[in-house]
Order: structure tokens, then sequence, then C-alpha cells
């Protein structure tokens, strides 16, 4: 890994809403006991408050539904269709653990979906994306695998295990479906960055987005349900680091 990749990843972890404002806080501990009491109490108040918010459904959903609404899901058979992408996501290749288990809940929605279309496409290649790591295994074998499992042929699957994130992998992927009519699966709230990135590229897949965080309940819903939660925190992280790196991508036009 380069220097500038670890160094990105590195600042993307830390302008997160928990280590951001427990940072904050502990800048507020900080004042405290360097007796500047006012202050101190404004930076730890106001960290604590923000991240009781963001913990909270309402807040959470908010921040998420705008990203997950840019696109309506792919509706299988409406048009043919080339080729089906499947962006990477977190993985932990442990091969002590059964195939599915070593993908994340991103993951697996991800290549759910491509195993889908690729059965309604029957003609169709599928394209795997995402790196190692520090794994031993990346995503796209991974997906390869998985994909077997569940009934597409190996000759169909295109493997890339070597871009690291969405930027190389639009790199990667655009020359393989060009002048091709290409699905694009990747998380909703992802997805619009990702069509972004591969627009850049001058290519213009179909977006098929998966993994929707942010559901309406058709019932009504209990009143624990609107207390903090790691769950709605974690929701609320997704859409923060969608909104990071589309500043990242605003801050590089310029």
């Amino acid at each position: 890994m380069t220097a500038s990749f670890l160094a990105k990843k590195w600042l993307g972890s830390l302008l997160l809403p928990l280590p951001l404002l427990l940072l904050t806080a502990l800048f507020g501990v900080f004042l405290l006991m360097m007796r500047h009491k006012r202050s101190g109490i404004v930076f730890v108040s106001a960290s604590l408050l923000a991240l009781m918010l963001l913990s909270t459904r309402p807040v959470a959903n908010a921040l998420i539904a705008p990203l997950e609404q840019t696109y309506a899901p792919f509706n299988a058979g409406s048009q043919p269709v080339d080729d089906i992408i499947v962006l990477g996501a977190a993985q932990v290749a442990d091969p002590r653990l059964p195939l599915l288990s070593q993908l994340g809940n991103a993951a697996l929605a991800r290549i759910s979906e491509g195993v889908r279309l690729a059965h309604a496409y029957p003609q169709a290649r599928l394209i795997v994306s995402g790196y190692a790591g520090s794994e031993g295994r990346s995503s796209a074998e991974l997906y390869g695998e998985v994909a077997q499992a569940l009934g597409i042929e190996a000759s169909r699957i295109v493997m890339l295990p070597e871009p690291k994130n969405t930027t190389e992998e639009a790199a990667a992927i655009t020359p393989l479906i060009k002048d091709r009519t290409a699905v694009l699966i990747s998380s909703a709230s992802h997805l619009p960055r990702a069509m972004a990135l591969f627009a850049a590229k001058n290519a213009a897949p179909l977006p098929a987005p998966v993994d929707h965080q942010a559901k309406d309940s058709a019932g009504t819903l209990p009143l624990y349900s609107y207390l903090p939660q790691a769950r709605y925190l974690a929701r609320s992280e997704l859409a923060w680091h969608e909104y990071l790196g589309r500043l990242w991508i605003e801050v590089h036009k310029l």
C-alpha cells in the first residue's frame, strides 16, 4: 500500500463521527483540566449531544435516505445486459468460517444481487472486484467462489482483485465495459459516489442499488426504537463516509 493511500484511510477514519466526537470530548476534558471550565463544558457537552443524536433512528435515516433514494432498484428483464458489476466490500477471509460468513453484510447484499441478475441474464459476464488488504483472500475471490457455489459458471466470472477503492475499480472496469451495457451493483448509499467515479472515466453503467439501510416499517414502531443504538450510529457513519467521499471528489475537481 502506498503512503498516500494509508494517509487517506487514516484521515477518513479519524473524520468519522465516533473518533471525531470522542477526540472533541477529550479536548474538552483537557480544557477542564487546564481550568478553562466554560470552554471545556461546551466541547464535552456538544460532542456527547452530537454522538447521542447520530445514534438515533430519525437522525441516521435523515442522513442516509437522500443517498439511498438517488436510484430506484434495478428491474431485471427491462433491457438487455452484457455485464454485471459487483463492487468490493469488507471481508474477513477466515478459512475456519463458512464461505458466506467471511463476507460482511454489504458484501453479502452485493454479491447476492449479482448472482440474482446473473441468473436473469445467463449470457452476461459477472465482473467482481475488491482487493485483499491485510486478509489472505480478496473480496473478488470470495465473490467468485460464492457465485460458483450458487450456480454461476466460472467461465462467466471476471475477477479483479487489485483495485483498492472505488476510484481504482472504476479505472479497471471501464475498459472492460466499453460499448457494452453494464449494471453496477453497490450499496444504495455508496452508489451515487460510485456512479460519479465511473462517469469521470466516461462510463455509464446502469445503477442497481442494494443493502438499503433506511427502511420504512409498515407498522407502528415502539418508542424504544427511538433510543440511541449502536446500529443507528453505524448508519450515520455510513452516510458521513459517503458525504466525505463526495466532498473529496469535488475538491479534486478544483
